[in-house]
């Protein structure tokens, strides 16, 4: 099963019912706001931090109101395999026959980065470093595929996985200290990587390669702070992203956080239209590129949440990841759908962009459960 699909007709038709649209009802600007609304709901993914019953009822109104098109769980959303498959089994009910389906999505890569962990009845899984490392191929598939299917089964449909981070640094806080990279070699990184979103498309669930345009030369954490890779990063490290993508590899795409003055002096790679450029333009990508938590401290900290939203979907994201681990903010849909009603009316960002995104997002479901 392939994910990596382009759209040009679906787009064609959405962008031709748009103008119709828009023309029958251009005096009131009710079918504008109502197909904005739409489109913008699928853009927005939250974590679910309340989990109290009214917690839990408020996003299944968002859900059902059409306000968030994605959820991404944790550790503490997450008892047992019979508990959470429920959990997201009602959660994509919320949404309603004729919806898209709700992206359920998690980070499960292996070793230290398990959701789905042995003490609440899952596997265990080695990291990428030891699966390089122990691990042919062929074993690595299989590893892959019981990971997968264990993931479907528990209801998610997008796992946020594999690091195609190459080992530059091995001191690196957030990779190489974890053993979150394959390889310091992007050819070998790009063969277990590959076995590793074979294995989820032959389960039904989307992968997503991560973290781009490279994180493993960072010499601090972007969960915690401003994390500036201007000394440390070369090219070699969009390599395993390039050859992914070319092989039909890549369902979608996660952003990082890393900030990088010789490509953009002003803004990281998440809010970059110069990064984002690179993957859209000079790799010719055209799939879903989902943000990586927008709560994360090297954005939170540093820009104001409208410029961050505003500026990530002007550099061509299509899904804004909104953990609420940090702290909660069940308000952030509607403030998220403003911030982008706003900007489209003012010409900051273009009807296009979004439907693009939205028929981006839109292809990438119609394979999902």
């Amino acid at each position: 099963m392939m994910f990596f699909v382009r759209s040009s007709i679906i787009r064609h038709m959405m962008i031709k019912a748009f103008f119709v649209c828009l023309f029958t009802f251009s005096l009131s600007g009710m079918c504008l706001s109502a197909d904005l609304s739409v489109m913008t709901g699928q853009m927005i993914m939250i974590g679910v931090k309340d989990t109290s019953p009214e917690g839990i009822s408020l996003v299944k109104t968002q859900i059902a109101e059409g306000k968030i098109g994605g959820v991404v769980l944790y550790k503490y959303n997450i008892e047992n395999p019979r508990q959470i498959r429920r959990f997201n089994n009602d959660l994509k009910k919320a949404a309603g026959n004729g919806s898209p389906v709700l992206f359920t999505a998690v980070d499960q890569e292996g070793g230290r980065v398990q959701r789905l962990v042995p003490e609440k009845g899952f596997g265990r899984y080695l990291s990428h470093q030891e699966t390089a490392a122990k691990l042919t191929p062929e074993q690595a598939f299989e590893q892959y595929f019981k990971m997968a299917s264990e993931a479907a089964a528990a209801g998610f449909n997008v796992n946020f996985a594999p690091s195609a981070d190459l080992n530059v640094n091995p001191d690196s806080p957030i990779i190489g200290r974890l053993g979150r990279s394959f390889s310091a070699d992007a050819g070998t990184a790009v063969v277990y990587a590959g076995e590793f979103v074979k294995a989820h498309n032959k389960a039904g669930i989307a992968a997503s390669i991560k973290h781009f345009p490279g994180h493993g030369s960072a010499m601090s954490d972007s969960h915690l702070g401003f994390t500036d890779v201007t000394d440390t990063w070369t090219e070699k490290e969009l390599e395993p992203f390039r050859l992914l993508i070319e092989k039909g590899l890549a369902p979608s795409v996660m952003t990082a956080h890393v900030f990088n003055a010789k490509i953009d002096p002003v803004y990281p790679a998440t809010m970059s239209e110069k990064h984002l450029g690179i993957l859209r333009e000079r790799m010719g990508y055209d799939g879903v590129i989902f943000t990586d938590d927008l709560q994360m401290g090297a954005v939170r900290d540093n820009f104001p949440l409208e410029e961050v939203i505003v500026r990530a979907v002007q550099a061509g994201a299509d899904v804004l990841v909104y953990s609420n681990f940090f702290f909660n903010d069940p308000d952030f849909p509607h403030k998220a759908a403003d911030i982008i009603k706003k900007a489209v009316e003012d010409g900051r960002i273009s009807i296009g962009s979004i439907e693009r995104s939205y028929a981006r997002i839109l292809e990438l479901k119609r394979n999902l459960r």
